[in-house]
């Protein structure tokens, strides 16, 4: 593809004033319906989070990431209040939106989140307190702002860096590859471009990202400079080598990639691929 054709694509791919409409419309309800509902744990507010949240979201996607977000609770210890805020939710949109498959809702560890699929949209709801609680060592509202601003800062640096994120989604989600995180690509992307910058086309941002996964397969550590690291304020870990490694800037305490599969690694390969086929394309 030319660099024209991929401008036009970026342009199809806007999240246009309808989708933020409809979008807000269904945050709205969402809150309201789960603060009528759920009397035994206070329901601050519902936050935007990923790609809505990091403005990366594009027209036409079916994914929204979004985050409860509960009041501290009288009892303070993370794992009780956790597992009664998950089931909390679990029930309500169990019982209200009728999902009576099970491919329809599940839990993701990882993110501390429920996954549900529900008016064409999947949804991924994370759990969070608005204060930390006793024996909570991960999942704060303080982690998700930093991916936030990991992302912001990435956008200022490099100025097609949110509309790349767009083009790789886009086609992430356009082949299936459901296992690449926007936020693994994120992190990608942006290791790409500090390594190896050449210049602000779409093509030079791909190529690099494509190189990111290159690293990523061969064992290199796919971490962000010292720079980056001061600029948001956060502290470097030096984690035990592990075969591969995707350091979470947020929290450097987690490899994003700590016990991936053959199945992660082909859909990655077949993700590069897929890329190296646009860029090639005439």
């Amino acid at each position: 593809m030319t660099e024209k054709d991929f401008r036009k694509l970026v342009t199809d791919l806007e999240f246009t004033k309808e989708d933020k409409e409809e979008v807000a419309l269904f945050i709205n309800n969402l809150e309201t319906s789960l603060k009528e509902n759920i009397k035994e744990l206070k329901i601050k507010k519902i936050n935007k989070a990923g790609n809505l949240a990091a403005t990366t979201i594009y027209h036409g996607s079916k994914t929204l990431e979004l985050m409860v977000v509960f009041e501290k609770p009288l009892i303070n210890s993370f794992p009780l209040m956790n597992q009664a805020a998950i089931n909390a939710v679990w029930n309500f949109l169990v019982f209200n939106y009728n999902l009576d498959k099970v491919n329809l809702i599940s839990i993701n560890n990882q993110t501390n989140s429920i996954n549900y699929t529900y008016n064409n949209y999947n949804i991924n709801l994370s759990i969070r307190f608005l204060d930390e609680l006793n024996y909570q060592t991960s999942f704060f509202i303080k982690e998700d702002e930093l991916r936030n601003a990991f992302v912001n800062l990435a956008g200022s640096e490099f100025n097609l860096f949110k509309n790349t994120v767009q083009i790789l989604t886009y086609y992430r989600d356009l082949n299936n590859l459901d296992q690449i995180s926007d936020y693994v690509i994120e992190l990608l992307l942006y290791y790409g471009l500090s390594e190896n910058f050449t210049k602000h086309t779409y093509e030079a941002y791909l190529k690099e990202f494509v190189h990111a996964v290159d690293d990523f397969t061969k064992g290199i550590k796919i971490d962000q400079d010292d720079e980056t690291y001061r600029n948001l304020k956060v502290e470097r870990v030096n984690l035990p080598k592990q075969p591969y490694m995707i350091i979470d800037i947020a929290n450097p305490y987690i490899n994003l990639t700590n016990k991936i599969g053959e199945a992660y690694l082909s859909e990655l390969k077949k993700f590069k691929k897929i890329i190296l086929k646009i860029l090639e394309a005439k």
